[in-house]
């Protein structure tokens, strides 16, 4: 089962708010309860757990696995992290297992909860997981490299806000994979680690139900057809709500270590043609998406009202958007079985999307706030108010190993 606990937030945290179109999904380890009716969920995506270290691997994985592709549901398959186990083995167990990620599939997903100061069976199997914090990092990084030189894709990291410092761990490069961030805060907010900028999913109770199963609950901070382009070509489209009337900007902002330069994430050939500069290992995603800096703040402006080589950008929400706020027993998404998965970087048209529930609109919850770290010029780049940080909030815990 999920578990709660509550942790001191870093201090030197940024605020993300639920932007006002997001997707609704959910996760869970199906182990021991069969095959779960996901034509019927109501889940825009789901992620299910394939394994853990290099001795685990899910009993109804391949099941649910198939079904979720037959219901139109986006699926993502994730790996519990095992610090104590080599992340090239781990990685390799991983692939080995799930096989060849299909087109609208997630990204590899490294879930990273272990170990837990005081828990001595972290991994649920009587082991703590503890490991010096050397060695976390090193297998945490091999696992990541190690998928993402395999499939081509940028691996997706789930943890909570604290679990790095509390172990000490290094975070340097982290940026450069999508973080699905566990919040259970119970606002519209949340505080972001060091050292991303923003996260792209946000995991935000453990409350939901599948078939009578428990599953957690989660958000993707974007459209549905940003997910889907997410899904096609391993980018990042986090929407970003620049509180202009919850329309999404789309496009990642990045920071380059070495001059603390600001940038945004798009096309290489993009960033060239308005005269910025592009620097590689600060942007998840294909090789031609990379941090440019260096560009006039016409530039920027315009680069982040279009979402140019990210994502659809423009503010235009999806055909078929519900234009209510809908509760946990009547979300609905996923694609129809017509949706295209191309390997283009543009977002797949809205005709693609028709008749669909997969987005949730709640203009009321995330309006005007979304990334608040970084110097003054970036927030009032894009737009966003700094809002006063949460000094306690929860993290949420996946169910592992029975």
């Amino acid at each position: 089962m999920c578990a709660l606990a509550a942790y001191a937030t870093p201090s030197d945290a940024g605020q993300q708010c639920k932007p006002s179109t997001v997707v609704s999904g959910v996760d869970l380890n199906p182990a021991g309860d069969g095959t779960l009716g996901w034509s019927t969920s109501g889940a825009g995506f789901a992620v299910i757990k394939a394994t853990q270290g290099t001795s685990y691997e899910d009993s109804d994985f391949s099941e649910n696995w198939a079904a979720l592709k037959a219901a139109h549901v986006v699926r993502g398959a994730y790996h519990f992290f095992d610090a104590t186990v080599s992340g090239v083995d781990q990685a390799n167990y991983y692939l080995a297992f799930i096989g060849t990620l299909d087109a609208g599939d997630l990204p590899p997903i490294l879930d990273i909860e272990c170990p837990v100061s005081g828990e001595s069976d972290c991994l649920g199997n009587g082991n703590s997981g503890d490991a010096p914090a050397s060695q976390i990092t090193q297998a945490m990084n091999d696992f990541l490299t190690t998928v993402k030189s395999a499939t081509g894709l940028t691996p997706i990291v789930y943890s909570y806000g604290s679990w790095f410092s509390d172990n000490g761990v290094d975070t340097t490069g982290l940026q450069a994979y999508p973080l699905w961030l566990a919040d259970y805060s119970g606002t519209s907010c949340f505080n972001v680690p060091d050292p991303w900028s923003a996260a792209t999913f946000w995991q935000y109770d453990a409350s939901g139900s599948v078939s009578g199963v428990n599953v957690d609950d989660d958000y993707f901070l974007g459209s549905m057809s940003q997910l889907t382009t997410f899904t096609a070509n391993g980018s990042n489209p986090i929407a970003i709500d620049a509180g202009s009337g919850g329309e999404d900007a789309g496009v990642t902002p990045c920071t380059v270590s070495t001059d603390n330069q600001m940038g945004v994430c798009i096309d290489t050939a993009t960033c060239a043609s308005m005269g910025g500069m592009s620097t590689a290992d600060f942007c998840p995603g294909p090789d031609n998406i990379q941090c440019c800096t260096g560009l006039p703040d016409a530039g920027l402006m315009m680069t982040m009202g279009s979402g140019s080589g990210t994502s659809s950008g423009g503010g235009s929400k999806d055909a078929g958007t519900s234009g209510g706020k809908l509760d946990a027993s009547t979300r609905a998404g996923g694609q129809d079985s017509g949706s295209s998965h191309g390997s283009g970087t543009g977002a797949v048209p809205p005709g693609d999307h028709e008749g669909l529930v997969g987005d949730e609109v709640d203009p009321g919850s995330g309006g005007g706030c979304a990334v608040a770290r970084g110097t003054a010029a970036k927030e009032e780049l894009l737009g966003v108010a700094i809002m006063s940080s949460l000094v306690v909030a929860v993290r949420g815990r996946r169910r592992r190993a029975r």
